[in-house]
């Protein structure tokens, strides 16, 4: 089960000062050479029980990361086989064996026994069997921390009733999924009796494949919350989501993952928005955009909360001006100042355009909603190929935001032809720096092109300053050879281009060269006479071995 987050990012018991923690990694990481001297006392045997113990636990810790505590024992095991004086600090150590992650059931009595009281953290990544091990291990639940659990579709009503057999008081995160079954049309439910009503401490809940509709306020704490549906089992009306979440007044991350989500015209409107004061992100994939404008204009969420959407049947700009109508966050309403906008032609049906309060933006990514710059993020999935134009990332930033975007980042775009630019530029007049991976190549440079006695009020792009070019194909391919007719001969245009450019006051000042084929040391000698700076990869393209290939072989 993949999560988007490290549910144990703060679950360790070393609490000794900077100092003293690093001597623990350090010798944490010389454990490795000394458990192979099985029954030969090492040094560190003088370390008194306390450090020595604190130690163990910081080693354990690493481990279940690093998938060493995966291979069906506990990942302490080899401490206990080093000498005898280690092997008594680590029986007498609970907190050494209360990560259950493995199916092994032979080891699963070792672990409950040796780890005493302490809370536990089971987090399994496959179902296991029933009787040997989920019962065991749910008969503690009373101690539990972390419960990460799949089910069998068989098992699903058993394990419900384990889990309402007796109250929570530690657990801070529950994962549950369920598989869906082919042919199954029913919805499960997760009972009001769950944890009999009492997880105080519950923070983050993540579900695959159940019914989201709940009565309880067992979740009222809630600060995550993940709903994944499978198959076409999850359907829910807006009217029941609206009110799942009127539950939860304290809750700060909300996704919400293939949900049939289906609107309550009447009922719906009648409802009062269901206020989300602590909210800072919000996920939502796969409904329409319209789906998506209904349910935004019932709830009431802070004007900075991070937004991803991935919505589907874009059928205009009206759709867009919808969409930001019910989120109350028209021109001027965002929290946040956008100063860089990156768009992402994934294919002719899909096209993700992010918005960020930086700069600099991590790795282009889809869906990328980690980086805490890129505050609204919204893919287009249409069912129709090339549904789409280009241009539409111009319209949306008109909706978004009327600061002026400094950065703008393009990848894919291989019909970004002159009109497009001049969309882009009388949207985004002000751009300081351009960065394009893998685009057309004539109507770039056709954009940035300054023909002889043309006015300086007609020149594109007068602030750009910083241009990035990453798999830019310095040689025009035969579609972009009319495009380029009234320019130079081709293999001289880009270093005219910067030169007249710098002529008429407007230069480019740095030049970023990446992964640039048709490109080698004469030419980025000749760019490097008319830009400041240019910043080259020297990136040598891999040679075309389709002759060697015999007629044979193909």
């Amino acid at each position: 089960m993949a999560t988007s987050f490290s549910p144990l990012a703060n679950d360790t018991s070393i609490s000794a000062t900077a100092d003293v923690d690093e001597e623990i990694a350090a010798l944490a990481g010389s454990m490795g050479v000394c458990h192979s001297h099985t029954n030969a006392p090492p040094s560190n045997s003088r370390l008194p029980s306390e450090i020595l113990a604190m130690v163990f636990e910081h080693h354990e810790y690493q481990e279940r990361f690093d998938g060493s505590a995966n291979d069906g024992v506990p990942a302490c095991l080899e401490i206990t086989h080093v000498c005898r004086y280690w092997r008594e600090v680590a029986l007498g150590c609970p907190a050494l064996w209360t990560f259950i992650c493995s199916p092994s059931a032979s080891w699963l009595g070792t672990m409950l026994e040796r780890s005493m009281n302490a809370p536990l953290i089971v987090m399994l990544e496959s179902p296991v069997p029933l009787e040997k091990y989920l019962e065991p291990i749910l008969s503690h639940l009373s101690r539990i921390k972390i419960l990460q659990i799949p089910s069998l579709e068989s098992d699903f009503e058993p394990i419900i009733r384990l889990l309402s057999s007796q109250p929570a008081p530690l657990l801070e995160m529950f994962e549950f999924t369920k598989p869906w079954v082919k042919g199954d049309p029913k919805i499960r439910l997760i009972s009001n009796a769950i944890f009999q009503g009492h997880a105080p401490r519950l923070r983050i809940v993540h579900i695959s494949g159940l019914d989201l509709s709940w009565t309880t306020h067992i979740f009222s704490g809630l600060r995550t919350l993940y709903v994944k549906a499978i198959g076409k089992t999850s359907n829910i009306t807006i009217s029941q989501l609206l009110s799942t979440l009127r539950r939860m007044p304290a809750l700060e991350h909300l996704t919400l993952e293939w949900l049939r989500i289906f609107p309550e015209d009447e009922e719906t409107e009648l409802l009062d928005k269901v206020p989300l004061n602590c909210l800072k992100s919000i996920t939502i994939r796969h409904p329409s955009i319209r789906i998506a404008a209904f349910f935004f204009r019932k709830l009431a969420i802070p004007v900075d909360a991070k937004i991803a959407l991935r919505v589907f049947c874009f059928e205009g700009l009206h759709d867009l001006s919808d969409l930001f109508s019910a989120m109350n966050m028209p021109p001027g309403g965002f929290g946040s100042v956008f100063q860089s906008m990156r768009a992402i032609y994934i294919s002719c049906r899909d096209l993700c355009v992010q918005f960020s309060t930086s700069m600099a933006m991590h790795p282009a990514d889809s869906w990328n909603t980690r980086d805490d710059d890129i505050r609204l993020s919204i893919e287009f999935a249409c069912e129709v190929p090339n549904a789409l134009k280009p241009s539409v990332i111009f319209d949306l930033c008109r909706f978004v935001t009327p600061d002026p975007i400094q950065k703008l980042s393009l990848s894919g775009f291989k019909s970004a032809d002159r009109d497009f630019w001049r969309d882009g530029y009388a949207c985004l007049p002000d751009l300081e720096v351009i960065h394009v991976k893998n685009i057309a190549v004539g109507g770039l440079i056709g954009a940035l092109e300054i023909i002889e006695g043309e006015q300086i009020s007609d020149i594109l792009f007068p602030a750009l300053r910083v241009l990035e070019l990453e798999a830019f194909d310095f040689a025009p391919e035969s579609e972009d050879i009319d495009e380029l007719d009234e320019l130079d001969e081709y293999d001289e245009t880009f270093r005219d281009l910067m030169e007249m450019r710098a002529k008429h006051g407007v230069p480019i000042t740095a030049l970023q060269l990446a992964e640039c084929t048709s490109l080698g040391p004469d030419e980025v000698q000749g760019l490097r006479e008319v830009v400041a700076t240019v910043d080259w990869d020297e990136y040598e393209e891999p040679e075309d071995d389709s002759s060697d290939i015999s007629h044979d072989e193909i």
